[in-house]
């Protein structure tokens, strides 16, 4: 290698810390990606589907739940109708099944319109909790 080229290998070598830092501070999730549709609050990441769409007024659902990171617990499922100010009969059931993957069964939205339904998550020694608008006809 000519002189030139050495110091190129120095400058990049010096770098890799700062480089690294801020390529995990900025693709905090790149190990676990979601799609750009994916919820996000702090440091987590969700993204959901019903197993049998579409949602469908007053009749109970189940849901898949990806976190990211992987190790994330999902501590609570809920869903509420703010301009009404109150939120499901019924209280859903939560299994873990691994590798970020939670399984969520008994939602039922009971009334058509705008429902918000809410993620908690726990991570890192925090919870965070994640929302999303689902609006029925």
């Amino acid at each position: 290698m000519t002189a030139l080229n050495w110091q190129r290998v120095a400058v990049r070598i010096a770098l890799l810390p700062a480089l690294a830092t801020a390529v995990m501070a900025s693709t905090a999730f790149a190990s676990c990606p979601l799609p750009s549709t994916a919820l996000r609050q702090g440091a987590v990441q969700a993204a959901w589907a019903p197993d049998t769409p579409p949602i469908s007024v007053g009749r109970h659902f189940t849901i898949q739940v990806r976190l990211c990171p992987a190790d994330a617990v999902l501590a609570r499922v809920d869903a509420t109708m703010p301009a009404h100010r109150h939120g499901m009969n019924y209280r859903p059931s939560i299994k873990a099944m691994g590798a970020g993957l939670w399984h969520v069964e008994g939602l039922m939205f009971h009334m058509p319109g705008a429902w918000e339904l809410r993620l908690d998550v726990q991570a890192g020694g925090r919870t965070e909790t994640l929302r999303d608008a689902v609006t029925l006809p």
